[in-house]
């Protein structure tokens, strides 16, 4: 009995040594399993616990719920026997685990931070298939994903499309089998580009592009005809390989001749599908000349009621020096560099924008400026080729440099609002203009702007026009210039050369400004 009792005493004994020696260690077991242990260098000379705590990427560490800072971290002297523990971070996986630390000791711990995420694994679908995951093509799977609802979308010419939503759980994967079925043939979507050309404009904006959509191999015929149901123009698809179909068309029959103004019909058949989309050949369609200003569309730096009635794009760029004339001293003030566009819509509506920089600034801020607008443009017929056009519009104007606008002769920074009108007919436009802004001058700290002017143009030709234009600025600040503008050939890219002047007629200073500007713009 004493015997066995002294070998139940040494197994307690040793037991309570190992427990000694583990709470000396202060092994802790992680939420993964892991045991985590104090590096036995890092013994501390003082009674103060020391922590380390790092990881695999910057996260935030939350001790009892209560925000510490990022990994990596490290602190000392905390004084309870265990601490809850949380490494946070935005699309990884929370890390929740206990830690132990003793005195004496300055312990290390060590996490690796997973991601949070599912995969998708997309299987048995044809050769040549397009696979999309949530809208983006993909090559190769898996492919990884957040965890939430997704959608796998695979198309093949000739081929149903197939659709399947499902939910990723975290660290799940999700296989996707694929099953394809033959689309039967059928024509879609059928549509032209313009409904009016001019076929004497060569380039694009004289052309029309027809287009529609099928679903498999087939044939169709499409033509132009004439209002007696004549072929001008045809041409047959005897075969498809994809789904999207386009063909372009300038104007001409197929044997490239002229093909007279006049109302046609572009005609789409095949087995059971045939659809027709009326179009208009119109030469006397002439495209803008016209430039841009801070408020859309018009000539020199006043926005006009062009009553054109043509939607087109224009892509532009205009550059040119001011000259600053103060008495007999002439210097460059600025090279102001500007490109944006101008979007003529739904005929009567047009939308621009722009952004510059003044270049060569002689203050050396080299100013931002940015500009949009919204233009309508009504119309009214006086017959014999004359016509009333009104325009409103709205625009805003900003400069992030006070000071740069010569004189104040800029409509603002800014809310706008303007009006134009105007008497026109083939070959001349006469005009008023006026805009109020609702803001201040990008030179002094004058509240709200009126500028007003009139222009007048002279087209001899339809690829070639002359104009003048004079403003004035809150009763003070008067400008004046010239413009010229062409369209060579029947190309879709204008050329612009224009002059000004400004100066204050209020101050008894004599300066001047004088700005030469060419520009070059593309319709399509």
């Amino acid at each position: 009995m004493g015997m066995k009792m002294k070998k139940i005493f040494s197994v307690v004994l040793v037991f309570f040594f190992a427990v000694c020696a583990l709470s000396a260690l202060s092994i802790e077991f992680g939420y993964d399993g892991s045991v985590r242990d104090p590096d036995s260098s890092k013994r501390r000379d003082d009674e103060l616990v020391g922590v380390i705590i790092r990881a695999n990427v910057e996260a935030d560490i939350y001790i009892n719920g209560k925000h510490f800072g990022k990994t990596p971290f490290a602190t000392v002297d905390l004084s309870a026997t265990h601490y809850n523990l949380e490494l946070r971070r935005d699309g990884y996986d929370t890390i929740s685990c206990k830690i132990y630390p003793r005195r004496r000791y300055t312990y290390t711990y060590e996490f690796v931070m997973q991601k949070t995420c599912g995969f998708i694994s997309v299987k048995n679908y044809p050769s040549g298939s397009y696979v999309y995951v949530d809208g983006t093509r993909e090559s190769s799977f898996p492919v990884e994903v957040t965890p939430g609802n997704h959608t796998v979308k695979v198309r093949k010419f000739g081929y149903e499309d197939y659709v399947e939503r499902f939910y990723v759980e975290n660290h799940k994967t999700v296989t996707v089998n694929v099953s394809l079925k033959t689309a039967p043939f059928k024509i879609s979507d059928f549509k032209i580009s313009k409904s009016k050309i001019n076929p004497d404009y060569t380039s694009g904006i004289g052309k029309v592009t027809f287009s529609f959509d099928v679903t498999n191999d087939g044939s169709a015929i499409l033509s132009v005809n004439d209002r007696y149901g004549n072929d001008v123009w045809s041409h047959e698809y005897k075969s498809f390989s994809t789904w999207e179909q386009s063909i372009t068309w300038d104007g001409k029959g197929n044997n490239g001749e002229r093909i007279p103004d006049g109302q046609y019909t572009v005609n789409l058949y095949s087995f059971d599908y045939d659809q027709s989309i009326p179009i208009k050949i119109d030469r006397s369609m002439i495209y803008p000349l016209s430039v841009y200003t801070p408020s859309g569309s018009g000539i020199g730096s006043l926005p006009c009621a062009f009553g054109d009635g043509v939607n087109y794009v224009k892509l532009f760029v205009d550059f040119g020096p001011m000259i600053n004339m103060n008495g007999d001293k002439i210097s460059l003030y600025s090279l102001p560099i500007t490109t944006g566009m101008i979007v003529d819509f739904a005929r009567y509506w047009e939308l621009s924008g722009s952004v510059g920089v003044g270049a060569a600034t002689a203050n050396g801020k080299n100013p931002i400026l940015l500009n949009g607008g919204l233009k309508r443009n009504f119309v009214i017929s006086l017959g014999s080729g004359m016509k009333m056009d009104i325009a409103g519009l709205i625009d805003y104007n900003y400069c992030n440099t006070m000071g740069y606008a010569p004189l104040g002769s800029g409509i603002g920074e800014g809310l706008g609002l303007g009006f134009a009108a105007a008497f026109e007919t083939n070959m001349l436009y006469f005009g008023v203009s006026g805009e109020y802004s609702f803001a201040k001058t990008t030179n002094t700290n004058e509240q709200d702007i009126l500028k007003y002017g009139a222009v007048a143009s002279f087209k001899p030709v339809k690829n070639l026009k002359t104009s003048a234009w004079a403003s004035m600025t809150n009763n003070k600040v008067l400008e004046g210039g010239v413009e010229f503008i062409t369209m060579p050939g029947s190309c879709a890219f204008c050329f612009d050369a224009k002059a000004s002047v400004l100066t204050d007629i209020t101050s008894e200073n004599k300066n001047m400004f004088i700005n030469a500007k060419f520009g070059l713009s593309y319709l399509f």
